[in-house]
């Protein structure tokens, strides 16, 4: 009787575990809402940002557990005086899925149809201040504010 309780109690630690062991080219990501594509400018499902933020994209700035804000594709940032431009210099090495090189023209990109007119994003207001982003050179974007936005490094 103590053989089989043991050989039970087994078998049941094998079943939970073994489905925890995953291929290290996969990923499992439970959840109760089922997003209805990965394009957050595209749509403003809750479940988009559940998947996407910090699992697919990546910011130019991330906060840590005590709030600070640290580097993230971007490596530095310079504010104006007046919180009206930002300078970000542009991490270095860093490709796309496909192989392609990340650099100031995506950050461009990516904030134009973040802030777009036609965007469903649901953190558009997160760039409402912004009035341009312009790229002097692939490792160095600029961001040009309508108004300060004591926020906007959170944001990025």
């Amino acid at each position: 009787m103590h053989v089989s309780r043991l050989l039970l109690a087994a078998a049941a630690v094998a079943l939970i575990v073994g489905p925890a062991e995953a291929a290290k080219n996969t990923a499992v990501i439970g959840m109760t809402l089922e997003p209805p594509h990965l394009d957050p400018t595209a749509g403003a499902a809750a479940a988009i940002d559940e998947v996407v933020y910090a699992n697919v994209f990546e910011s130019l700035t991330r906060i840590d557990e005590t709030g600070q804000v640290l580097p993230g594709l971007a490596t530095a940032w310079q504010v104006s005086g007046d919180g009206l431009t930002y300078v970000f210099t542009l991490r270095t090495g860093v490709m796309f899925h496909d192989g392609t090189d990340f650099d100031s023209a995506d950050v461009k990109f990516s904030l134009d149809r973040a802030r777009s007119e036609d965007s469903t994003n649901a953190q558009k207001g997160y760039f409402a201040a912004i009035a341009a982003v312009e790229t002097p050179s692939p490792t160095e974007a600029v961001v040009r504010l309508t108004r300060p936005d004591g926020l906007f490094l959170f944001n990025m």
